[in-house]
């Protein structure tokens, strides 16, 4: 008798702890969730890491490419707010109500410039034939590129697509017809006859799927908007990574 009622006095005790746990003055500290719905986040973010919350609460922070999927919790029939602010700041630039009847499976997009939040990112109407080109260069201050393209074998033999591009600036859409032969798009340094990355044409040219036209295979029409950042390989040298382009982000 004495081993039941020990028992049954344990049993009590958690329950009771279990009760108290979930209240907090009278009120229910772990609020119930009425539903799950699947959401997803597809954009880019440039110049700050922003920070996401739902309903003030902080849940992520994003820099650079932008590609989540997940489910929201609904409390109730009420919509979830989304904010966007720059890390540290307690100002939103942008908000968004997420309704618990939305229908569909579109992401939510968004487009972060250095100074602004955008639901969509521009680029132009693609031009038969003509491919156009966008880059920005994340590279430090000192680091302004020339764009060029060839088949990396000879640097005196390249043909140049832009000169003395800044870090952090977007060129403009560059338009290239098809060109003889299959050709690289290679980085120099400004003003040079050096590649960008330690003069060494293979750690110095985009090769994460851009594709440029030639006469005699894929003649062009496409659009791209390249985002070109810098980080270290595994014995720490310096790579061209990320290389993301952004039209894919963006569908019409």
């Amino acid at each position: 008798m004495k081993s039941k009622y020990n028992v049954l006095t344990a049993l009590m005790f958690l329950l009771a702890l279990f009760a108290s746990s979930c209240e907090k003055e009278g009120k229910l500290a772990v609020t119930p969730i009425k539903d799950l719905r699947p959401i997803s986040f597809r954009g880019f973010v440039l110049g700050d890491t922003l920070e996401q919350y739902f309903n003030g609460v902080k849940m992520r922070e994003y820099y650079g490419k932008i590609s989540f999927d997940g489910n929201i919790a609904y409390e109730n029939e009420d919509a979830v707010q989304m904010e966007l602010k720059k890390k540290g700041t307690d100002e939103a630039l942008y908000s968004y109500r997420i309704e618990r009847n939305k229908t569909g499976n579109k992401p939510v997009s968004f487009f972060y410039d250095g100074s602004k939040v955008t639901e969509g990112f521009n680029y132009p109407a693609p031009i038969a034939e003509q491919e156009q080109i966008a880059f920005y260069f994340d590279l430090p201050p000192d680091m302004p590129v020339d764009i060029a393209y060839g088949d990396g074998s000879d640097i005196n033999t390249v043909e140049y697509l832009a000169r003395n591009v800044q870090p952090k600036q977007w060129t403009e859409f560059i338009r290239i017809p098809p060109l003889e032969g299959e050709m690289y798009v290679l980085l120099l340094k400004a003003g040079t006859k050096e590649y960008l990355i330690g003069n060494d044409v293979n750690y110095s040219f985009m090769n994460a799927g851009l594709q440029l036209p030639n006469k005699y295979g894929y003649r062009g029409g496409g659009v791209q908007s390249w985002y070109v950042g810098l980080g270290k390989d595994q014995s720490g040298k310096p790579v061209l990574y990320p290389q993301e382009d952004l039209v894919p982000l963006f569908p019409r």
